[in-house]
């Protein structure tokens, strides 16, 4: 099936898919062929999934969510609500940014998640005084 013959809401959904699977990978410092090796796919084939131009099965998902130690819900989040743009027009590296965060928060322990949350919190209560 070529790219052109894909219905709109396949292709926002492998997009949003694959870009979650990079966020994740970076986050944790994994390179695309280190992934694409545990998934037995090649590398160039894996750069397609996140970039969105090529669907991902479910086989995959889900190993890919046992590799990161992730539910399969973090790698479909944001392909519910198609009213949603799929990136912000200059919001992109923000929303990069947020879901990176999410991702590194969702590794911690319910302590290490307090202290970062008070941490963030004395940074803004610092900043608003200045």
């Amino acid at each position: 099936m070529s790219k052109l013959s894909k219905r709109p809401e396949k292709l926002h959904i492998d997009k949003i898919i694959g870009s979650n699977i990079s966020v994740e990978r970076k986050a944790r410092n994994f390179s695309r062929d280190e992934l694409a090796e545990a998934l037995k796919v090649s590398a160039s084939h894996l750069g397609l999934i996140e970039r969105g131009e090529r669907g991902v099965n479910a086989l995959n998902l889900i190993k890919i969510s046992t590799i990161f130690d992730i539910t399969v819900d973090t790698l479909l989040s944001g392909t519910v609500d198609s009213s949603l743009p799929l990136f912000a027009k200059h919001g992109d590296a923000e929303q990069a940014n947020i879901k990176k965060i999410n991702s590194l928060l969702s590794c911690l322990k319910e302590s290490e998640m307090l202290f970062v949350l008070h941490t963030i919190k004395g940074i803004i209560a610092m900043s608003q005084h200045e």
